[in-house]
């Protein structure tokens, strides 16, 4: 399966992310959770620069609209140590995709016919 580019990665995680937010404004701790699943899913499919700009825009939001009065970006320890969480949170997923590609190239599991059409 291809990875989607960048641009429509960070899109995505704008779009999923903006959906948390308006439906978890009351518990930003669910919404933490939430953020960090979008971002998890978003980066198994899309580019490095797709999963990095999806981290950085979920981070945005909640450090805006969860935690930030009148929805004023809030940079203190706590939105940083969630922007640190979130792009960790994105480097891993990518890389653990990446190499369960390079896994099923090296095995050939990936060309392989499928054994349900068989």
């Amino acid at each position: 399966m291809r990875r989607m580019r960048g641009g429509y990665g960070s899109a995505l995680g704008f779009g999923c992310g903006v959906g948390v937010t308006t439906f978890t404004g009351a518990w930003p701790l669910v919404a933490l959770f939430l953020l960090a699943a979008v971002v998890v899913i978003v980066s198994l499919r899309t580019t490095i620069v797709g999963a990095g700009l999806a981290a950085l825009q979920c981070w945005g939001l909640y450090a805006t609209f969860l935690v930030g009065v009148r929805g004023d970006l809030t940079v203190d320890e706590h939105t940083t140590w969630v922007l640190a969480l979130l792009v960790q949170l994105a480097a891993l997923a990518f890389l653990a995709s990446a190499a369960v590609r390079v896994i099923a190239l090296v095995t050939g599991t990936a060309a392989g016919p499928s054994p349900v059409r068989s």
